[in-house]
């Protein structure tokens, strides 16, 4: 026979396009009618899912196929479907110029296994980009897991008035989740703790655009709740975060003096472990999430800490950690494990409460992101 034509489904049209043709003119193709109906002998083969056979072209019952067939001097020809999975997704199609009559039962039989070998090959190179196509996400979301790992603290400042350990493991790749410790000077410091919303690349976005802001103002911005309301007009001005929201709590600490100012957007209240009463203060300040009103007055609360005190920093992915029935770990089982643990370093106090929340939960890994940071006054 004279031609081949490979052609395919383009589901989103609902028409074949051609993928590999030989000894057909430009202008058959464009001329040829490759919607899908019964009004064409290649969308009949199509659409019934069955062989057809035309080995005489001098009597053919469609006229669309028929004006077409005539022009090109075609003399016979036959069309059989591509079927994977039971389902057609294209049509092999041969035609002859010269002979009527060669579309024999082992020519077709010959031609029907030849388009299963190519909706094998199809198949199989249609797996292989969605491989291909997911190991690029990967390599791409490996990426960015190592570029928001590089925006948290490489290390922690060690003050003999103070030390600090902190932790976020997010819950896939990436997260948007965020810590941060700023030395001002010698020995005052700022704490900083974040959530945005959700578990993928607009979080991290908005988690590094947060650092920026921060590390950029932190010298003009010297109370807390100056960069939180800074923060707010920055968020509400210039990120579109209808479907993501961040809460943040900021903190600054001068050991100098034992003062510890601090204010709220939105963010779970960090627990406070006071040595000498032995009792936890819950630090609580008025202010809304990030974002949602052009002006803020965010509230900036003080208070004196005193050695063997610990500051303990989280996000919600630790008290709302769930166990197989649905409860939450919950701040109260948060409070009392800080209590039972106080003598513990903060990297051990780290250490406990995730191996706390992991026996609750009966899992090794979590669905929301989790993020700690604990202080604990020296002297």
């Amino acid at each position: 026979f004279d031609l081949c034509v490979i052609r395919f489904l383009e589901e989103e049209t609902m028409t074949l396009v051609v993928k590999s043709q030989q000894g057909m003119s430009s202008i058959h193709f464009g001329q040829s009618e490759r919607n899908l109906n019964m009004e064409t002998y290649i969308g009949q083969a199509f659409l019934s899912n069955v062989t057809t056979i035309v080995n005489d072209t001098d009597f053919l019952d469609k006229e669309t196929s028929a004006e077409i067939i005539h022009r090109e001097g075609i003399t016979c020809l036959a069309h059989t479907p591509i079927i994977l999975e039971g389902e057609p997704v294209g049509v092999l199609s041969a035609f002859s110029r010269t002979v009527k009559g060669i579309f024999t039962e082992e020519f077709i039989a010959l031609f029907e296994n030849l388009a299963g070998q190519i909706a094998i090959a199809w198949r199989n190179d249609k797996q292989l980009q969605s491989l291909l196509e997911v190991r690029e996400q990967e390599h791409e979301m490996q990426i960015a897991k190592d570029i928001q790992r590089s925006l948290l603290p490489a290390s922690l400042p060690e003050m003999k008035e103070f030390t600090i350990a902190g932790l976020c493991v997010p819950a896939h790749q990436i997260g948007g989740d965020y810590y941060d410790c700023i030395q001002r000077n010698e020995s005052e410091i700022d704490l900083i703790i974040a959530d945005v919303s959700g578990h993928n690349i607009g979080s991290a976005l908005i988690m590094a655009e947060t650092r920026t802001f921060i590390h950029a103002r932190v010298s003009d911005l010297k109370q807390p709740a100056k960069m939180l309301r800074s923060l707010n007009k920055f968020f509400f001005d210039n990120m579109d975060c209808s479907d993501l929201f961040v809460t943040m709590f900021y903190l600054q600490y001068d050991p100098e003096d034992h003062k510890l100012s601090y204010g709220n957007a939105g963010h779970n209240n960090p627990l406070l472990w006071r040595s000498r009463s032995r009792s936890i203060d819950h630090l609580d300040a008025e202010g809304l999430i990030f974002g949602i009103k052009p002006h803020v007055d965010f509230e900036q609360k003080s208070t004196r800490l005193e050695t063997d005190d610990i500051l303990l920093l989280y996000t919600d992915g630790i008290v709302e950690a769930e166990d197989s029935n649905g409860n939450f770990f919950g701040i109260d089982r948060l409070d009392k494990l800080l209590c039972e643990c106080a003598e513990l370093a903060p990297q051990e106090l780290i250490d406990r409460i995730m191996d706390q929340v992991r026996i609750f939960t009966g899992l090794r890994h979590f669905k929301d992101d989790i993020t700690l940071v604990v202080m604990k006054v020296l002297k």
